[in-house]
């Protein structure tokens, strides 16, 4: 016994003191003295995280770039669309600009008519372009074009015709171009039509069409045929 209590020191027993705290409470109260400096790179795992334990708080403002997001993860409903400007030059625009500079132009395709008969050709707006087929007997047909309103206080003009018409109102219908008749069919080495170019507007100014109009006879194989094109400027 003497022998044991000669070795017993200080130093002995304050080992002997840390032993047992680190083997009882004394592990809890180091847990807690950890910092973030005493915890190795890269050894917190995905798997040692509490489920819900990361919330929006704890996440750093402007931390997550973009190459963090999955792809795909960014969908519709997630997405704010009133601060989305307007996309510059985006492809449906751009063609469905180019189908309102296209819908400006019109044309009629041939249109054949019979003796006696008036076709619509054309309606832009207030204004109707007719054909008008006339029998004058012997086999001789005629055939000229005609422009109507339905707003009253147009105007209208015609080269054809050397017409105008400053006050063009419902119920008038000047010709747009020559008569042309003929008794003969064509050749290849003649023609019977004319053709002149108009010109109109509207009196509201929403509509100012121009064009050319074309009629023939004994042409494509009919008694009369037309056909015109033309541009809405309005």
């Amino acid at each position: 016994m003497k022998q044991i209590r000669k070795r017993i020191t200080y130093a002995n027993v304050m080992s002997s003191i840390a032993v047992f705290l680190v083997l009882g409470g004394g592990a809890a109260y180091a847990a807690k003295k950890i910092g973030s400096n005493e915890i190795k790179g890269n050894s917190i795992t995905t798997g040692k995280l509490k489920k819900n334990a990361v919330t929006a708080s704890k996440i750093k403002s402007n931390s997550i770039t973009t190459a963090k997001i999955k792809n795909g993860a960014v969908t519709g409903p997630k997405i704010n669309l009133t601060t989305l400007g307007t996309v510059p030059n985006a492809t449906h625009a751009v063609n469905a600009d180019n189908a309102t500079n296209w819908s400006r132009y019109f044309n009629y395709g041939i249109v054949k008519s019979s003796p006696g008969q008036t076709v619509t050709l054309l309606t832009v707006g207030p204004f109707t372009v007719r054909g008008h087929c006339v029998d004058l007997g012997s086999g001789e047909y005629e055939a000229f074009t005609t422009l109507t309103t339905s707003q009253a206080g147009s105007s209208m003009s015609s080269e054809g015709e050397e017409y105008n018409e400053a006050n063009f109102n419902p119920g008038l219908e000047p010709e747009l171009n020559y008569e042309v008749r003929s008794t003969t069919p064509l050749s290849n080495e003649s023609y019977s039509y004319y053709y002149a170019g108009w010109e109109a507007a509207s009196a509201d100014g929403k509509t100012l069409p121009s064009g050319i109009a074309f009629s023939a006879v004994h042409y494509f194989g009919a008694p009369c045929a037309f056909w015109g094109s033309g541009t809405n400027n309005g």
